[in-house]
């Protein structure tokens, strides 16, 4: 086949994945083109791509999944090719084909392909045609599956057809729960990928999920880029993955590379895929699905084979051949990514939407960081709530394990919540760090997790806590010439007690306080006893503080009334209450939501379902409603027996946090009342 010079490529994605194309467009030395919708004008990715083209403000299905929109852009442009990366269009055959009649490459597999293994239900078919193992499955279109529902040996794992990702999964346990998960998954699908379309299939417990990078060129030579080992999920969306697995032996690894193999084979696939299986305690392992696209975990791979997989499949749709051979592809070291979540895993995960403060990479230069935002960003509730990607390499796993500890710890990331803290409980969980778990793990563990996680946050001394805030908090603002010690001139005229008062939750600490050298040391009374204290050393904004005879090691930083310290793997957040701020007047009404009888948003989104009426008897913990948000719904319950008096909202509405939605009276008064 002959080769082609592909000179400008528009990529029709957004975030971290499209800076990723865009860096090795640049590195081909080819011109990159984004499109992007009026929400994410100013990341990163629109500044660094060579032009961009607004898809307007729409929702998804005006821009980022507007085939006509994206096709006509990069005509305007001349763009000669279309990277997907994954997700929105990146496994949508016709789109591929659409690329494919206006002369366009589509940097991809054929439309064909796209088209066999996109579809959940056919791509089994095919693989158990060509000898793979695959788990029973039954496949049909809603009405029909609700149909049969009480023919189903339960459990039973409900999966979208269109896509992966862990997207409109559900684990069914009875025929009676069948109709309204199966509804709630196939409107979830719907939502990401465009098809409502869901089929069933035998519940496998506590599988690994272990899959296989696969790439091909036109010329007929396919390769395995060896296995990931991506069992760390939550509701199936993956949250670390390594590579190599440390689950499977050699023989194992022979044996499911070439399933993977035969079926890339057996098909004529081209371009980078994974095949992705299920393993059982046994090591049997069942053919799952095959991502036709590049996938969120990539750089685990190109961290321990040195490829660049997203540069080989530019020059593979360019029409050369693969850079490698199989035999030259070898496994070196240990390699782990951890996702960085804008949510609240004290709050069951809940969407954290927001504005990005401050965004400060772990030091040394050792950890590669791929993110789609920088400080100052807004991270909008309509996309997924992944922020950024650590990953790391060590000469083997236990190395790597605490370099992610290390690089996590450094991460600092403040203005919205983050999984961050829980991440480095679950990668220093003694079941992490002896490779016991399985794809429920977190699910089923979660309780104990953010046990330990609070357990270990609750170790840290509150004193020494408060002492650390006071001296950061006392460390902005200028000093006025002439008595540099004067807690008068240290604080300013205005206040002439030696005292401030940080809120810690929903309680305030008065904290009086004595320079004695400047505002690098001083004494502290905090809860009737005096401490010590004594700044030995700023770099930015890590400080060595010396208390009594305790060294802390912080990452300080104020913002007006906030103070926030990151200390080993932990965020708190304190605000002076005797500064006035801005973004605080006002909210004496904040806990409004928590009154029985008001039920308000936790979080932006839109409303797609409402599961009372007025006049309704709820009981305690029952679903009222449910908010989208990030593309994840979120059951909305009623924190009592009640009866529902008023709703406030109509389903496809969008709400804000705090927003009210829901009015309740109490369980046996007339709603006339």
């Amino acid at each position: 086949m002959s080769s082609k010079n592909l000179h400008k490529i528009l990529i029709a994605n957004r975030g971290e994945i499209a800076l990723r194309i865009i860096r090795a467009v640049h590195a081909l030395d080819k011109r990159a083109v984004v499109v992007h919708s009026e929400y994410d004008r100013d990341l990163p990715f629109v500044t660094e791509a060579d032009e961009a083209y607004s898809l307007g403000s729409g929702g998804l299905s005006e821009t980022y999944l507007d085939q006509a929109k994206i096709i006509g852009i990069a005509l305007e442009t001349k763009a000669d090719a279309i990277h997907p990366g994954y997700g929105f269009l990146a496994e949508n055959a016709s789109f591929a084909t659409a690329c494919q009649q206006n002369g366009i490459c589509f940097i991809g597999p054929s439309a064909d392909a796209i088209a066999m293994m996109g579809n959940k239900a056919s791509a089994r078919e095919k693989a158990k045609a060509l000898g793979l193992p695959v788990l029973e499955a039954i496949t049909g279109d809603l009405p029909e599956l609700i149909a049969g529902r009480d023919t189903f040996h339960y459990p039973v794992l409900i999966k979208p057809s269109a896509g992966g990702g862990g997207k409109g999964m559900r684990i069914v346990h009875s025929a009676e729960a069948f109709e309204q998960q199966a509804g709630e998954a196939s409107r979830e699908a719907t939502s990401y990928f465009g098809s409502g379309e869901i089929y069933v299939e035998r519940f496998l417990a506590g599988p690994r999920h272990i899959e296989v990078q696969v790439i091909a060129d036109e010329h007929g030579q396919a390769c395995h880029l060896f296995e990931r080992e991506c069992s760390l999920q939550r509701r199936y969306q993956k949250i670390i993955e390594e590579a190599p697995s440390s689950s499977i032996t050699p023989e194992l690894r022979e044996r499911i590379t070439a399933s993977a193999l035969l079926l890339v084979d057996g098909m004529g696939y081209t371009n980078a895929g994974t095949v992705e299986f299920l393993m059982d305690a046994d090591h049997s392992f069942y053919f799952l699905e095959m991502n036709t696209r590049i996938q969120v975990e990539h750089p685990v791979t190109e961290m321990v084979t040195g490829i660049d997989l997203v540069r080989e499949q530019i020059t593979i749709a360019e029409g050369h051949p693969l850079s490698f051979s199989q035999e030259k592809l070898h496994i070196s070291g240990h390699a782990m990514e951890a996702r960085i979540y804008a949510e609240d895993p004290q709050k069951d995960f809940m969407p954290s939407a927001g504005r990005i403060e401050r965004f400060q990479y772990p030091a040394g230069g050792e950890t590669r960081i791929d993110t789609g935002f920088a400080g100052g960003n807004l991270v909008e509730p309509h996309y997924d709530p992944m922020i950024a990607k650590l990953i790391v390499h060590g000469p083997n796993r236990e190395d790597a394990r605490k370099k992610l500890i290390r690089s996590l710890k450094e991460l600092h990331i403040t203005g919205l919540t983050t999984n961050r803290d829980f991440l480095v409980a679950l990668v220093r969980s003694t079941a992490f760090a002896e490779n016991r778990f399985h794809t429920r793990f977190i699910d089923l563990e979660i309780k104990s997790i953010l046990a330990e996680q609070v357990q270990s946050r609750l170790e840290k001394s509150h004193e020494l806590l408060l002492s650390a805030a006071t001296l950061i908090a006392l460390q902005s603002g200028p000093i006025e010439t002439g008595h540099p010690d004067s807690t008068w001139h240290s604080i300013g005229h205005w206040r002439v007690l030696p005292e401030i008062s940080l809120l810690e939750e929903d309680r305030t600490y008065p904290i009086r306080y004595e320079l004695l050298k400047g505002r690098k040391r001083m004494k502290i009374r905090v809860e009737n006893r005096d401490h010590d204290v004594c700044l030995e050393e700023k770099n930015g904004d890590n400080y060595r503080i010396r208390i009594n005879h305790h060294v802390l090691h912080v990452w300080g930083v104020t913002d007006r009334s906030e103070v926030l310290l990151d200390i080993d793997g932990h965020l708190y957040n304190f605000r002076r209450t005797d500064i006035l701020d801005e973004r605080y007047m006002g909210s004496g009404n904040k806990d409004l939501g928590t009154m029985s009888n008001l039920i308000q948003a936790p979080l932006n989104g839109r409303v797609v379902q409402i599961n009372s009426q007025e006049g309704y008897e709820v009981k305690d913990g029952e679903p009222l409603l449910v908010i989208e948000s990030m593309k994840m719904e979120n059951k909305i319950c009623s924190p009592r027996h009640a009866v529902i008096k008023k709703i406030h909202v109509s389903v496809g509405d969008q709400v804000h946090t705090n927003q009210l939605l829901v009015t309740l009276d109490s369980y046996g008064t007339s709603i006339d009342q």
